[in-house]
């Protein structure tokens, strides 16, 4: 490590460059890279590598674009990885970290590219960054009114594709709540164990042992935490009095109607939030088999599972689930379907830099082909509970039409409804799909999801 680079912010610079030119993902980038100097690191220094990160993801777009601007006659495509990470990163703590000093965050900046060996753009990175630090000059934006499309776009910093792919299905005063939404650092909710405390248990545990604080949501058993918590083996959340999950998620085995006795195929078990879930509304009474294709996913599961304490009626499978037969047909098969997450982007901001307009055709695709083999095996009058952190059509809606169509009398589209707590059911539409989208009144995830009946 150079000794003038802060070991939070040289992660940040790396880990940067490898979403943005490898395609990887933050969070497994940043266990590889916290691993590698896990000596020199503390608490704070992983929250603030976090924040640069991915603020720089959230808000590329109109980084990029101011410092285009100002650069003028160099073309920041040409420059190397390195430069353009030293200039975006610096720049975002510029403009969105108050409590950073411009000096610093410049210095730094400057001092990252001279320890990769970009020692010859030094003075290029000095001069851009401190230009923008004085806030020398104005750039205007797209017309609002002549080009919503191209403002918003830049604005809310998301591509160009996906600003006018949701402008044809929203309105201008929506979009702008959703773009805005997905910018924000997203809330984070915890479910309950059920097996080990009660929901104002939990809450009084953590503010007395942890000081920290917890909120109610309109699920219950479902909470928000102020801050991060404590995720040691002796804290709460390690002795498996609760688990980080999104509460959108958490909706989603209630739509599995689970009963005594039935068999559960999950189709995806991994990192194990549902999985454990309807194990804890199966109170030990229902079959579980657990499939999962890999390795790293299906340690988390199972990590997630034995700290639960849900792992008894589990039946862990290390496969595909395209090429999995089960021994015999089960009564349910929950397919939380890879999918584009486009629903999530706040918590995946790399996604809107990482997805296409053509993905999402090629993901519908194999979607489709997942929910013909989900139906191979259920018994007659079993159910296919389908999920996606997605609200596009083609992932969600039009394959509940496109099963009712190609299948006739041998599925029923089954309503939600009946199955979803009072507070939830206004996110079911007309068409008996559950959609929520991005920028909702309740903070979720944007998801989809619908229920089939095999008839056979």
């Amino acid at each position: 490590m150079n000794a003038k680079v802060t070991i939070s912010r040289l992660i940040a610079f790396d880990a940067f460059v490898l979403v943005m030119e490898k395609n990887r993902k933050p969070d497994e980038v940043l266990e590889e890279l916290y691993l590698a100097n896990a000596k020199d690191l503390k608490r704070v220094d992983r929250n603030l590598t976090k924040e640069i990160l991915y603020g720089s993801l959230r808000w590329y777009k109109k980084i990029y674009w101011i410092l285009q601007h100002t650069s003028k006659k160099r073309d920041l495509k040409k420059v190397s990885p390195q430069i353009r990470a030293a200039l975006i990163l610096g720049t975002y703590q510029i403009f969105y970290m108050d409590r950073i000093p411009d000096r610093a965050a410049v210095n730094e900046s400057v001092e990252y590219a001279r320890a990769r060996g970009e020692a010859s753009a030094v003075p290029f990175v000095n001069g851009i960054l401190r230009q923008i630090a004085r806030r020398a000059e104005y750039f205007a934006k797209p017309d609002k009114k002549t080009k919503p499309v191209e403002y918003l776009a830049l604005q809310f910093s998301h591509p160009d594709w996906l600003v006018k792919r949701w402008y044809d299905r929203f309105n201008f005063e929506r979009m702008e709540a959703m773009l805005a939404a997905n910018n924000q650092q997203p809330p984070l909710f915890i479910r309950v164990n059920s097996l080990k405390s009660n929901q104002q248990e939990l809450m009084e545990s953590l503010l007395r042992d942890e000081h920290a604080h917890s909120d109610k949501t309109s699920l219950k058993g479902c909470l928000t935490l102020k801050k991060h918590p404590d995720m040691g083996p002796e804290s709460l959340f390690g002795k498996g009095f609760y688990t980080i999950q999104d509460l959108a998620s958490q909706l989603i085995p209630y739509l599995v109607n689970i009963s005594d006795g039935i068999t559960i195929i999950d189709a995806a078990a991994g990192p194990g939030g549902k999985l454990t879930h309807m194990c804890e509304l199966g109170a030990g009474k229902i079959k579980i088999i657990a499939l999962e294709k890999s390795d790293s996913q299906m340690l988390r599961a199972k990590q997630t599972a034995t700290r639960l304490g849900h792992d008894a009626s589990i039946n862990w499978v290390l496969k595909d689930f395209m090429e999995f037969k089960p021994d015999a047909l089960a009564d349910r098969v929950l397919l939380d379907a890879p999918c584009t997450g486009l629903g999530v982007l706040r918590r995946h901001p790399e996604g809107k830099w990482q997805k296409s307009e053509a993905g999402i055709q090629e993901l519908a695709t194999l979607q489709r082909k997942m929910i013909e083999h989900a139906f191979t095996m259920l018994k007659p009058g079993g159910e296919l509970i389908y999920s996606v952190c997605s609200f596009e059509p083609e992932e969600t809606e039009r394959h509940a039409k496109w099963a009712i169509e190609t299948f006739g009398p041998k599925v029923e589209l089954v309503s939600p409804v009946s199955r979803l707590p009072d507070y939830f059911k206004r996110y079911v539409t007309r068409d008996n799909v559950l959609m929520i989208y991005a920028g909702n009144q309740d903070d979720m995830d944007g998801f989809g999801a619908f229920i089939v009946k095999w008839k056979g």
